[in-house]
């Protein structure tokens, strides 16, 4: 009698741990889409492009003496954003949240050759602060973490023009202004963050000699 209620409690285990396993939701990651790269020369409408909801980062490149200058414009031939706006030689590159999946083009205004890659990165990870990060011009920086509470950044720049740097989520939303200055910084802003994840900063820097450096701590 013992051995067989011993048999149906057995039996009634397993089937209970196949109904657990059955019922938990399997967390997968979320893949991120193939690169797209688009090059040419001079004035055109890009062929169009799908961009998915979140963060786009446009790397782009133009050799020349003429103005360079580049509008992200969706299938209504609305303008979604300005990537680029300079003269001469260019090489950088610019975070664009996207929030409305679909097609895309860009309209560019030059007369040199240019090239422009296209990313969508889906982090699942990345380095803790504190973080230093250097460069130069215009570039989106690598991604790190935030935890609720306050961050601190640490800010210079040695240029003659605009230096503007915008603190952006994984998904590409702006959360917060750090600095909009013209010519030289050397400054720092604290913002209050609210939820904890990943980031990255989309640095403007107009000049292509003009050095800046970032420290991040919390």
């Amino acid at each position: 009698m013992k051995t067989k209620l011993v048999n149906k409690l057995v039996v009634y285990l397993g089937f209970l741990m196949l109904a657990l396993l059955t019922i938990v939701p399997v967390v997968s990651s979320i893949a991120e889409p193939a690169a797209i790269s688009l090059s040419g020369q001079g004035q055109e409408a890009s062929q169009k492009f799908t961009l998915t909801e979140g963060l786009s980062i446009f790397t782009m490149k133009h050799l020349g003496s003429s103005n360079f200058a580049v509008w992200l414009m969706d299938s209504n031939g609305e303008k979604v954003e300005p990537l680029a706006n300079t003269i001469g030689n260019f090489m950088g590159a610019k975070g664009v949240g996207i929030f409305a999946s679909g097609d895309y083009i860009l309209d560019i205004a030059t007369e040199g050759p240019w090239t422009v890659d296209i990313t969508q990165p889906k982090p699942e990870t990345a380095q803790s602060v504190p973080v230093s990060f250097r460069g130069m011009g215009p570039q989106v920086s690598p991604f790190f973490t935030l935890n609720p509470g306050l961050a601190t950044f640490n800010m210079t720049h040695n240029g003659k023009n605009n230096f503007i740097i915008w603190l952006l989520d994984s998904k590409g939303n702006k959360k917060d202004l750090l600095v909009n200055e013209t010519g030289i910084f050397d400054g720092s802003k604290a913002t209050g963050i609210k939820d904890s994840g990943i980031y990255c900063l989309d640095i403007y820097a107009v000049d292509a000699d003009g050095n800046w450096k970032i420290d991040i701590s919390q």
